[in-house]
């Protein structure tokens, strides 16, 4: 399928979203992620192709991706996203993935750290979208100046008495006790935990040292990043 870049969004110093028009309607799911390929010359070890979570939400139509740079010591990829610009057409595949709201009748506990909000952007843009009236708690974890779509989850709180954001700001980290204090409920509640690998495995240790169940937690590990 192909996909054209329509809009290019700086959302912090080096985090940016790309909004792509695709050729023909496509369905998926809050939550889930999409491959992207971009031809390029001397690309690196990992290719030319890669896959993100999608930020917008289903009703959205367009499909957006959000993404960290390390203009530095990037992949050759990251380079290629970058430096496309706006009508530039690019291959899009294997919509897919399972961190996805499946019961409607449930409280939730989201948990992100830093780039691992964009799939939480989806699924509150979604909830609202289909006044769905979830019990919603978003934790976001991330350095001051990194967060992103912070405008767009407090214009939706204020809308909604369901959903409650708490911004928690490095150098604190998630532990038992910013649990306690933020979701007194905990033990009613299923957790997504989206992010960097290490602060995924940290949130998962924690909830367990909590006694949350297994089945009660979901995971989305964002690779290479710290």
């Amino acid at each position: 399928m192909k996909i054209t870049l329509i809009k290019k969004n700086k959302e912090s110093e080096n985090i940016f979203s790309f909004v792509f028009e695709p050729e023909k309607e496509v369905n998926w799911r809050a939550g889930q992620y999409i491959f992207l390929k971009i031809p390029h010359k001397n690309h690196d070890d990992r290719g030319e192709k890669r896959h993100f979570t999608i930020s917008s939400a289903p009703h959205e139509k367009n499909i957006m991706i959000t993404t960290k740079f390390d203009f530095k010591n990037g992949s050759s990829f990251k380079k290629a996203l970058i430096n496309l610009e706006e009508g530039s057409t690019i291959e899009a595949s294997g919509l897919s993935g399972d961190f996805v709201i499946e019961y409607l009748e449930e409280k939730y506990a989201f948990i992100a750290g830093g780039i691992g909000v964009t799939p939480y952007r989806s699924m509150i843009f979604d909830m609202e979208s289909k006044n769905s009236g979830i019990d919603s708690i978003l934790l976001y974890f991330s350095k001051s100046k990194e967060i992103i779509f912070k405008d767009i989850f407090n214009e939706i709180e204020k809308r909604n008495d369901w959903l409650r954001v708490e911004y928690i700001n490095e150098p604190v980290r998630i532990s038992r006790e910013i649990i306690k204090e933020n979701v007194a409920d905990f033990g009613r509640r299923k957790f997504y935990i989206s992010g960097p690998f290490k602060m995924v495995k940290a949130a998962e240790d924690v909830l367990s040292d909590l006694k949350i169940k297994k089945s009660s937690i979901i995971k989305d590990y964002f690779p290479g990043y710290k």
